[in-house]
């Protein structure tokens, strides 16, 4: 809302202007919020036909004023980086809240995470580029051959150096052991209509509540188009200049000018480039960007929905939440769920990821790391939008540019990777999202679950899961 005008309902007035609901309370989200007529001129054009939804409009109202509610209250939790006070302050508000909401017993499990991976290495690629550039500028001190050793060893040491920390910075975890560690937490929790069975259909509605890393500047915007192109311009001018000045040297004749195109073009390509890539990424908690925590609202929304109707479900049904902690470093909180529980190895995984726009778009696939995504839960959750005439629209992943969107990759990714079906909802168009987009994602979740309670097959008999891991709770960590 800008300049006075109210055309939208847009998720910023969800969290600043929505006054706090009581618990439980049935109110529509609409008396809690200042709404000009223009506003509800559109939301009457662009509203969710609620009588092709799977609930009620009451239950529809109900969850929405849950997500006003709470999401109001995560958004007094800043600086949820990885291993922080604040996300391990925000993973017990969502336990509690959620296990006052549904009765259910919700758990927080905890995990060894590194903060530093992922983005947040990206800030050591500008310290190791200084240092070679430093090894650089060290070499015109010797002789011609003292002189190229140098400069060889400033080669190898950046190219040995950034290959470690490109592989840390894209999620390769071969080299992890070089990061500091800290504790995460996952929250976890589950329903079923009566206790564990030996064969059962497992469901999982997943988001993650971390913050991602965020910028020295404001304008996070522009540094990542300036990072585009100064990293790789820098250490192409380092390595040219490397390469040139062991075959040309600095020696008579010619040496000063030698030494001042040797000296200042990589002086001025490295301050440029280094200065950019501390920039980019910062490692302090102040910097975070902000998880606006509609996706985890509406993916507990979904849980409890049923949750509190657990008549709702097939004997042989269970559903898991899930709401990850370091999950932006490289995917830490997944991980750890997939290995804390192998007896949901062929659970079907609903990850709803971050809700900051308008257009909720399925992900199909991850095309960097050549991962597809399940068919079958594409399929269901198509089914589902296509019976409640909701649009859904498909992440597009054919350009350059596109595919880069998904560098740090999908909630669904950890789970892909091992086998196990999973996909991702999100809505990161840039556009303000109205009532009728909430109402839609949180019709479309509890929809697709329905539909996959119907149509999927049976567990076999002789899949028997391992002994689950009930009843873990949060333990005292030097630090918390």
């Amino acid at each position: 809302m800008q300049d006075g005008s109210c055309e939208r309902l847009s998720l910023a007035g969800l969290l600043l202007f929505g006054t706090p609901f009581a618990l439980g309370a049935r109110r529509s989200l609409l008396s809690a919020l200042y709404i000009s007529e223009s506003v509800l001129y559109n939301m009457r054009m662009d509203s969710f036909d609620i009588s092709k939804s799977v609930m009620s409009e009451e239950d529809i109202e109900a969850g929405l004023d849950f997500v006003a509610d709470f999401s109001n209250t995560l958004a007094g939790y800043e600086h949820k980086l990885t291993g922080s006070d604040r996300e391990t302050a925000a993973a017990r508000e969502i336990r509690d809240r959620l296990q006052r909401e549904t009765g259910e017993k919700v758990r927080l499990e905890a995990y060894k995470a590194y903060p530093m991976l992922g983005r947040s290495t990206f800030p050591f690629l500008g310290l190791w580029l200084a240092l070679s550039y430093v090894l650089y500028f060290v070499s015109f001190a010797g002789n011609r051959v003292a002189g190229i050793l140098l400069t060889l060893l400033a080669l190898l040491v950046f190219a040995t150096g950034s290959a470690v920390l490109l592989s840390l910075f894209f999620g390769n975890k071969r080299f992890k052991g070089l990061l500091s560690q800290k504790v995460s937490y996952n929250v976890v929790g589950e329903v079923s209509r009566g206790p564990r069975q030996g064969a059962e259909r497992v469901i999982v509605i997943a988001d993650n509540h971390d913050d991602c890393p965020g910028s020295l500047l404001k304008d996070f915007g522009v540094l990542r188009r300036l990072t585009v192109l100064a990293y790789p311009i820098s250490t192409a001018i380092f390595v040219l200049f490397c390469v040139l000045k062991m075959a040309i040297g600095t020696s008579d004749p010619n040496a000063v000018a030698k030494i001042t195109a040797f000296t200042v073009i990589p002086a001025v390509a490295g301050v440029f480039g280094v200065t950019v890539t501390l920039l980019h990424y910062s490692p302090f908690d102040r910097h975070s960007k902000p998880n606006n925590g509609i996706s985890t609202c509406l993916a507990m929304a979904t849980y409890a929905y049923f949750a509190e109707q657990p008549e709702l479900l097939p004997e042989d049904v269970r559903v898991v939440y899930a709401s990850f902690g370091g999950e932006n470093s490289a995917h830490g909180g997944s991980e750890a769920f997939r290995r804390e529980h192998p007896e949901w190895a062929n659970a079907y995984v609903i990850c709803i990821g971050d809700i900051n726009g308008r257009d909720v778009r399925l992900v199909e696939s991850d095309p960097l790391r050549k991962l597809n995504f399940d068919a079958r839960l594409i399929g269901e959750i198509s089914g589902a939008a296509y019976e409640q005439g909701i649009s859904l629209l498909t992440a597009p992943r054919r350009t350059l540019s596109q595919k880069l969107a998904g560098l740090h990759g999908y909630l669904s990714n950890a789970f892909a990777a091992n086998g196990t079906p999973s996909v991702t909802l999100s809505a990161l168009d840039g556009e303000t999202a109205r009532l009728s987009d909430l109402q839609q994602l949180f019709s479309l979740s509890v929809g697709a679950v329905f539909r996959l309670m119907k149509n999927i097959p049976p567990a076999k008999q002789d899949e028997d899961p391992l002994s689950a891991t009930t009843g873990m709770e949060i333990q005292a960590v030097q630090g918390k």
